[in-house]
């Protein structure tokens, strides 16, 4: 410990802390919601760049909903205009409307029976067919689309998907044959190991959830590719991981249609670069392209957009959209949502497609290097060493200048980097241990000088404070003042007398105290360790001798004034929690692990008879025994075993919450499901136990703490267990709790397992109705009724129980130890089946 806080004195040190974490910080990302906002700026402040002209939108914006009513509208007004789209002979047309249901045509069964009806009558005039044969037209929007797909044009349609960070061989997907045919050939990852990285890194955008258009409208389709909608639009992936298929992005489709281009021409092998016709694209190391957010040309959107309502009613030069790649979607703000970008602006998906495509065939993408992270480390690792070895050899001011300097450096580059060669370099974390660490160092040192005078006339004021309290017999006040004072040997001679000043007062603990801080600064000052291990002593002696005559056993929690709260081992005692037949509970604490404990304790004071002291204490360590085999979370966890002079205790979980008699009477009764889950993870408990051949032979809810918080119950209170692998087991003693034991258990026989499972049964049946399954005037009429008398049906009590908890109740119960339930495991089952029937009913 002193070595560790001389090196957190050395400025080095402290660098060097700095330099890890931070290095630790670029890692995990810490700091990359600063990085994108620096990433926007460069975008901001980068050259501006011309659009390509040939890229245009037909967009269903306010004035075509107004026209042409709410939004969906019947799949043949879209039809009607791709067949006039088509006809001005258009590069590429790409529809950013998802088309993945289907068009709802529930009447056209109706219009065929009403056809029906009027050629019978002979009322099917020319009119009323045509109106009919127009209504049909409408309802079969999904055929009129895909007709006008076949028209010639080079579709592309859009699959929204859902992002999923799981692995992808925990993502169980398949895609649907009719897509095979549209996903990348070209790409692989060799030494796929499953989780969407290759050899190279990568990794891969993964695809949870799916929304592929129907099958009928992309036979008639050119190309598909996946389309997400992150609310900030500064990345986008170029393709995309659906199960063991990988599959190409709505604006890559687009791009390659419009140079004659299909998936195939879409190559990615080993991990390495991404390549459209043998050019390689600029993707960082997951795929993701960083497009160019192009700027309005003097008031005029930076794309050329065109309402669909002008499109139909030919309001526009069809010789527009010629050799064009035009990309139909909603404009709308209402419908189609939006999208932020790095320059401030919100625009719509459709119009985000548009920037994409342009920087895609323009090459006009940013770059996120592959050797950016490197980069990024290695300057943090620089500005490390400029913190531990260069500040603190300069003036104050000297060392601000030169680290606004290194900090001035850094942002130049970062736009410099951005504006002239479009490549972004992450450096902000850079940036931020830099003014931290020299924050940190600098006001260290400056705040380290003024303290060291401050402590130094701090701790003679205490000096004398404490002398003249002590004089003053305030002896806890002047301990107090001596302990914030810098050590001397004169000062340790001072404390020395205080320590003595606590024994003649007999306060022993206060007195050990004293002597442990002596011993910590020098453990060889006269004779302070004996005089420490002689207070301790004392102390404990002083409260373990006193008795609480209304408890079972020694009460260590004392009232007298100036006593410290004992220690029991390494353990120290903070209050009395409960008690029981065998002895006081208490609630401590470990201090050397910081583990809260409940400590169990037993008196085995002189004046108990020795043959019934040694049989209390085997029976106290038998419980610590017996726990202490077994390691489950049904099961309190026994930390330590201890005993001083006439008091022995186990240190064990602190468990929160009440033991379950508290849910025994009908008035508190829990629901019969939260009963199955608490009794499932007793009975599997119970299991374990047997496995390990212990046996409780004290299943009751007394014995059984149930966090409600936590939806928790662990069994305790082994104090009764027998180990049948032993060969103390015994038989003709019966011990236990009378209403819970099984027939053979109060016949004394010997006995297992299945003892303990019927009275978890018994526990249940309370649980369940509030009422006990056997009572009785007497231990012998009890005995008696246990021995032969058949319960009373637990639905009696409770009509809303299924038959399978009678079921469950009554097999638990049988007098015949070998007719229950073979093994705790087997009635857990059992219950969970039964809980399944509950719940049914719960939520019916």
């Amino acid at each position: 410990m002193a070595l560790l806080r001389s090196l957190f004195e050395r400025d080095w040190f402290v660098g060097l802390i700095i330099t890890l974490l931070f290095l630790i910080f670029a890692e995990t990302g810490v700091f990359s919601g600063l990085d994108r906002q620096a990433y926007d700026l460069g975008t901001r402040i980068s050259s501006a760049r011309e659009p390509r002209d040939d890229i245009v939108i037909v967009a269903v914006d306010d004035e075509s909903l107004q026209k042409l009513g709410a939004w969906p509208w019947s799949r043949d007004v879209l039809a009607q205009a791709t067949l006039v789209l088509t006809q001005a002979k258009p590069s590429v047309i790409g529809f950013t409307i998802p088309f993945d249901t289907a068009q709802y045509a529930g009447g056209l069964s109706s219009i065929s029976y009403l056809r029906d009806v009027l050629v019978a009558e002979r009322k099917l005039s020319r009119n009323v067919r045509r109106a009919l044969d127009d209504t049909e037209s409408t309802l079969r929007g999904d055929d009129k689309l895909a007709g006008a797909f076949r028209s010639g044009a080079r579709i592309v349609l859009s699959m929204p998907y859902i992002a999923s960070e799981r692995p992808a061989s925990e993502v169980p997907a398949t895609l649907p044959k009719y897509l095979k045919g549209f996903t990348l050939p070209g790409v692989s990852l060799d030494g796929d190991g499953g989780d969407g990285a290759g050899r190279a890194g990568r990794q891969v955008t993964r695809v949870g959830v799916l929304f592929p258009p129907i099958e009928k409208l992309v036979h008639r389709a050119a190309s598909v590719g996946v389309i997400g909608f992150n609310p900030r639009f500064n990345n986008e992936p170029l393709l995309v991981q659906y199960g063991e298929e990988f599959l190409p992005s709505f604006a890559l489709m687009l791009a390659a249609r419009s140079k004659g281009l299909s998936s195939e021409d879409i190559e990615s092998r080993g991990g390495a670069g991404p390549t459209l016709n043998g050019k390689t694209i600029s993707a960082d190391r997951s795929f993701r392209i960083y497009p160019r957010i192009y700027d309005d040309n003097d008031g005029k959107p930076a794309f050329e957009s065109y309402s669909l309502i002008d499109v139909l009613n030919g309001s526009i030069d069809a010789s527009r959209f010629q050799n064009k790649i035009i990309i139909v979607g909603l404009t709308s703000p209402r419908l189609a949502g939006s999208l932020s970008t790095p320059s401030g602006q919100t625009i719509s998906p459709t119009l985000a497609t548009a920037h994409t495509v342009s920087s895609l065939l323009n090459n006009e993408l940013f770059e996120l290097p592959e050797w950016a992270g490197w980069a990024q480390r290695s300057l943090i690792v620089a500005l490390g060493i400029y913190l531990m070895f260069a500040l603190g050899r300069f003036r104050t001011s000297t060392e601000t200048l030169l680290s606004l300097f290194l900090l001035l450096v850094i942002f130049n580059t970062h736009f410099i980097l951005m504006s002239s060669q479009a490549l972004w370099v992450p450096m902000v974390t850079a940036v931020v241990m830099l003014i931290v660490g020299h924050l940190i160092l600098g006001m260290r040192r400056l705040v380290g000088s003024r303290l060291d005078r401050l402590q130094s006339d701090l701790s003679a004021a205490n000096r004398q404070l404490g002398l003249s309290l002590h004089a003053q017999g305030s002896l806890d006040l002047a301990f107090e003042k001596f302990r914030a004072c810098l050590v001397e040997d004169s000062l340790l001679g001072q404390v020395y007398n205080l320590g003595l000043d606590y024994e003649r007062k007999r306060q022993f603990n206060k007195a050990a105290s004293v002597f442990r801080f002596i011993h910590k600064q020098d453990a060889k000052f006269n004779d302070v360790e004996r005089r420490m291990e002689q207070n301790e002593q004392a102390a404990q002696s002083l409260v373990l001798g006193g008795r609480d005559r209304g408890g079972p056993g020694p009460n260590l929690i004392s009232s007298k004034s100036g006593i410290e709260k004992p220690m029991l081992g390494r353990y120290q005692i903070d209050s009395e929690i409960g008690r029981g037949a065998m002895g006081m509970v208490y609630l401590g604490h470990d201090d050397r692990i910081g583990r809260t404990v409940a400590i169990k304790t037993v008196g085995l004071s002189e004046d108990i008879e020795p043959a019934v002291r040694e049989q209390v204490r085997n029976r106290f360590f038998r419980e610590a025994e017996a726990a202490g085999r077994l390691n489950h979370p049904n099961i309190v966890t026994v930390y330590d075993i201890g005993e001083e002079q006439d008091l022995a205790y186990i240190a064990m979980d602190y468990l929160k919450g009440k033991d379950l008699t508290a849910y025994c009477s009908p008035d508190t009764l829990l629901p019969a499901s939260q009963v199955f889950e608490i009794i499932i993870g007793i009975a599997r408990a119970l299991d374990y136990a047997h496995q390990q051949h212990v046996v409780h032979r004290d299943v009751k809810p007394a014995n059984i703490i149930y966090d409600d918080e936590k939806r928790l119950a662990k069994i305790t209170d082994f104090g009764v267990a027998c180990l049948t692998d032993a060969s103390k087991t015994k038989t003709g003693t019966v011990i236990g709790s009378p209403y819970y034991m099984a027939p053979e258990q109060l016949e004394g026989k010997k006995v297992d397992g299945h003892a303990d499972l019927f009275s978890l049964g018994v526990t249940l049946y309370q649980l369940l109705t509030g009422e006990l399954p056997f009572k009785g005037d007497s231990i012998a009429n009890l005995m008696y009724n246990i021995a032969n008398e058949k319960h009373a049906d637990v639905r009696k009590f409770r009509t809303d129980l299924p038959r399978c908890a009678s079921t469950i109740v009554d097999k638990a119960l049988q007098k015949e130890s070998r007719a229950r339930y073979k093994s705790g495991k087997t009635m857990a089952e059992a219950m969970i089946a039964c809980q399944q029937q509950i719940r049914e009913v719960d939520a019916a």
